[in-house]
């Protein structure tokens, strides 16, 4: 970049570094919520804002980090972005209260929403066309196998450290990447500072308040029961308002923050609506499975982390079948066999039971681990291949914006509100039957009273009281199982989405036959 040339391969892995950072912090954090409440001396609740907070800050920086980039210059802003992560990240680990906790997590959300959309646009343009697959490959790696990696760790962390380590491990990769980024990274001519280029603040604050807002509400929803609630009418309000005035202020400015006229290339509009649903799938599967074993199967957080780990691993060994494939099989094809592994592997989990063992459970995210990847990297190739490289740094981060607001909405809708609505109605279908003119249900509490009194040496009131009980916890676990199930089976189908965008995907032209059929 800029008259020094760098091997493209040591700045893959410069940019992959700071992009693996953040995606692991965030699910670091997720795991850890209940032990940080006990030492700061709050509620598990109150600790979930650290969460709120972070994804809030880091939606709000996303569509606007091209811009930023182009005001401040590529490098300087991905170096602020750097340093403000790791220091925030130092800042977050010795919080004394909660308050200060949350205010460095907006501070550290702030910088690491800028990250990986500024890494990414460095990447695609720092390799030859023909390259584009190989190194978005390279990049999967961080993106993909940090999620998986992030629960084990922190699992670990918090069994046998304090949760303040999740925050503080930031600190010596935060100063790697700054380091890497100083000797590797150089601006081109046209990602250098703009120092003509006014920033709308009017815009600016709409698409802060309006963002901010919406995944407030988005996180917040289901615990407080959505529109019953005034504070969630009252951020659908806000979201809904600013973010329209942000729209039409955008739409009407010369120097827009975001430039919608982008979404003109197809295969851009495509790819963000497909990034979309991807993040979706991704984050709910992400976050069904450990929430599964965890409250069902009694599985800790770091035993549950080991069993999500195969499929990170699964994916890594994708990412290098993809790199060699590539060149005889088109992303079309790539893309509906990665749909096909997907529904597969969702169609198993769906038939998830209370005695599925560690290796079925094992088995559903391994497929999903096979079949990501073979979706995700020709998205990501397929959105920059028309573009031109002074555009990939804006591009990416509304890209990046639309995985990120998928997935907050797929783990509010699925992982949040359907998994308790469906929970609610299977159990209300249950005890429907539970009366005292069903035989069965009379046998069955009868065997448990007469087992209880023979075994247990209690009197028979204490006997049926506690058969009772049994009874309950039996069906309290059957349907919370059969809700998961029910999430599986529409995630089954939702998938199938990325189907219907593949004959509108652009493939029958000169550029894109060079990537398909080149040597990668």
């Amino acid at each position: 970049m800029e008259d020094r040339k760098v091997n493209p391969y040591i700045i893959a892995l410069t940019v992959m570094l700071p992009t693996f950072m953040v995606l692991m912090d965030t699910s670091i954090v997720t795991v850890a919520l209940s032990y940080m409440a006990g030492p700061l001396s709050v509620t598990t609740d109150d600790a979930t804002w650290t969460l709120t907070v972070y994804l809030a800050a880091s939606g709000i920086i996303l569509p606007i980090t091209g811009f930023l980039g182009n005001k401040f210059g590529r490098k300087n802003y991905f170096l602020i972005s750097i340093i403000g992560f790791t220091v925030s990240s130092f800042l977050c680990g010795i919080a004394p209260t909660l308050d200060l906790l949350l205010l460095f997590r907006a501070i550290q959300g702030f910088a690491g929403g800028g990250l990986q959309p500024i890494s990414q646009a460095i990447l695609m343009e720092s390799f030859p066309l023909e390259k584009r697959a190989q190194a978005m490959s390279i990049f999967s790696i961080g993106v993909i196998f940090a999620p998986i990696l992030g629960p084990v760790i922190g699992g670990w962390i918090v069994d046998s450290y304090s949760w303040r380590w999740m925050f503080l491990i930031n600190v010596p990769f935060g100063i790697l990447a700054t380091i890497m980024t100083l000797l590797f990274i150089f601006d081109p001519p046209y990602a250098k500072a703009n120092k003509t280029l006014k920033l709308d603040y009017v815009a600016l604050s709409f698409i802060a308040i309006g963002i901010g807002a919406l995944q407030v509400m988005l996180d917040r929803g289901q615990e407080d029961d959505w529109f019953n609630s005034n504070f969630i009418v009252i951020l659908a309000l806000l979201s809904f308002f600013f973010i329209s005035m942000f729209l039409i202020k955008n739409y009407f400015s010369d120097k827009p923050i975001i430039r919608m006229s982008l979404l003109k290339d197809r295969n851009y509009a495509i790819a963000t609506l497909a990034m979309f649903f991807l993040g979706f799938l991704f984050f709910v599967t992400l976050t069904l499975l450990p929430e599964l074993m965890q409250t069902l199967m009694n599985y800790d957080a770091y035993k549950s982390g080991l069993i999500m780990m195969p499929g990170g691993i699964a994916s890594l060994l994708m990412v290098i079948v993809i790199g060699k494939v590539s060149k005889k099989i088109g992303f079309k094809a790539l893309i509906f066999f990665g749909v096909l592994i997907g529904f597969y592997a969702l169609y198993l989990m769906e038939q998830i039971n209370l005695t599925a063992s560690p290796y079925f459970l094992l088995l559903g995210r391994v497929l999903i681990g096979l079949g990501l990847p073979l979706i995700f990297i020709p998205i990501n190739v397929i959105a920059f291949i028309f573009l031109k490289n002074e555009d990939m740094g804006e591009a990416s981060g509304v890209l990046n914006f639309a995985r990120s607001i998928g997935g907050s909405f797929g783990i509010s809708l699925m992982a949040s509100t359907m998994l308790a609505h469906r929970e609610a109605f299977h159990r209300d279908v249950l005890v429907s039957n539970i009366t005292a003119s069903n035989p069965i249900f009379q046998n069955y509490l009868h065997i448990l009273s007469s087992y209880l009194f023979t075994y247990g040496g209690f009197n028979p009131t204490i006997c049926y009281n506690k058969a009772i009980g049994l009874i309950n916890n039996t069906i309290n676990a059957q349907s919370t199982i059969m809700a998961f199930q029910d999430d599986f089976h529409l995630m089954m189908y939702i998938i199938l989405v990325f189907l219907i965008f593949l004959p509108f995907i652009k493939t029958k032209t000169q550029k894109m036959q060079k990537i398909i059929i080149s040597e990668m």
